[in-house]
């Protein structure tokens, strides 16, 4: 196998309007101070805490392929072919041979079209991130050269867990590809699952959150550049453990963290030669209007509504999160999508690609499925919003806030599934 890494930074251009936690209505679990400061608008960055990267590695089994990490909130489809349209023409790539995922800071410039599509993204920005997409693949493939692959696992504790769950399962390990040439460092994939959330609402500055202190701090300890691939963190977060929402609260989650992460746990090389590669695509596509699980849904909020005091956080959470969001499908008269996944299959290992926020649940189903480890790439050329399990859909938040219909994230699972080998 033989690998080339490079990386840019894609600071925007100031001010600009910041994607994350742009309605207040979904401000629960906050103070008062951020739910005021976030408000019912975008909030304006005028400037940064710190820089925000693109990581490009490109990779040479026989076939070639890209993985691009972007610290920004979002990859929407439209974002992912804009950006893999100019790739495949500067570089005679296909589509399968591309994947651009991104961090889901929650303090980046705006990039997606929202939900709703009711955003305004920076197609200035875009295009910046696109040009130097370019240079950095161009620069990736001019340093390709033989390396060698090892693979570990940390265990993480104390920093973040299962914000719907807190006492029960959730991804507590950090899977890690060092990829070197001999001495010398390529790069170091970690794969963990948690929201970079720990700056909130009232943050003002663009930021990469704790992903990049803690992407600095193991870097500085042994020189190799780290590139983050978020996975089961859709219901996966640092909400109820964290102790601030400040940068002095990011410096202890991504040093806290990058300590765990010191240490060899259980280092072991492994041979690549050839990678396969599959493309799985699965259709959302259904009438809200006629869908006996949301009008079943949107009942029985109504009538737990009656029950609830006005004043109280349930009664909130049900008027202007869950009810809201049903009736918001609801107004549609027909929702249609693809989904596009990956495999890219590396005989030793695999590495997944989703493209939506997919809960614990699910990515278990992922990982676990035979005895491969598998490294989960979510938020990954799409953003398709909350993939629930079954069932935990119509319980938790993110099942109704999600375009998913009841059962069809377990349906793409399913699919994926079966192009294991």
């Amino acid at each position: 196998m033989r690998a080339g890494y490079a990386r840019e930074i894609i600071n925007p251009f100031y001010p600009c309007k910041m994607e994350g936690y742009n309605e207040a209505r979904f401000c629960f679990n906050q103070s008062e101070e951020q739910k005021a400061a976030s408000g019912e608008g975008l909030r304006t960055a005028y400037g940064q805490r710190d820089d925000l990267l693109m990581d490009v590695l490109c990779i040479e089994a026989k076939t070639m392929l890209v993985f691009i990490q972007l610290d920004i909130c979002i990859v929407e489809r439209e974002f992912a072919d804009f950006c893999r349209e100019a790739l495949s023409c500067e570089f005679h790539l296909r589509r399968e041979q591309i994947s651009i995922a991104c961090s889901h800071t929650h303090n980046s410039p705006v990039v997606s079209h929202g939900m709703a599509y009711d955003l305004k993204p920076d197609l200035e920005y875009w295009e910046l991130i696109r040009n130097k997409m370019i240079l950095a693949l161009r620069q990736a493939i001019s340093k390709l050269e033989d390396v060698s692959v090892c693979l570990d696992q940390h265990t993480v504790t104390g920093y973040y867990n299962n914000r719907n769950r807190p006492n029960d399962e959730y991804y507590r390990y950090c899977d890690e590809i060092r990829i070197s040439a001999g001495n010398k460092p390529i790069v170091k994939i970690l794969n963990l699952a948690c929201h970079p959330t720990i700056l909130g609402a009232q943050n003002m500055l663009i930021s990469a959150d704790f992903f990049g202190v803690m992407r600095r701090c193991l870097q500085g300890n042994d020189g190799y550049p780290v590139m983050i691939f978020n996975g089961e963190a859709g219901d996966s977060s640092p909400r109820l453990l964290k102790k601030g929402v400040d940068w002095q609260e990011c410096i202890r989650y991504g040093e806290g963290i990058a300590d765990q992460l010191m240490k060899p746990c259980a280092q072991r090389m492994v041979e690549v030669d050839e990678v396969d590669v599959k493309e799985i695509v699965y259709h959302i596509d259904y009438e809200p209007q006629k869908n006996a699980y949301l009008l079943n849904q949107k009942q029985k909020l109504e009538a737990e509504l009656e029950t609830l005091s006005p004043e109280s956080d349930r009664y909130h959470r049900i008027d202007t999160c869950y009810l809201y969001d049903v009736k918001d499908k609801l107004k549609k008269d027909h929702i249609h999508y693809e989904t596009l996944s990956y495999i890219y299959d590396f005989k030793a290992f695999r590495i997944v690609c989703v493209p939506c926020e997919i809960d614990t649940v699910l990515g278990a189903r992922l990982r676990y499925a035979d005895e491969k480890p598998t490294y989960l790439c979510a938020y990954s050329n799409g953003f398709h919003y909350y993939a629930v399990n079954k069932d935990e859909y119509g319980i938790v938040f993110e099942s109704y806030n999600t375009y998913f219909p009841y059962g069809a994230a377990d349906e793409m699972v399913d699919m994926i599934l079966r192009e294991y080998k």
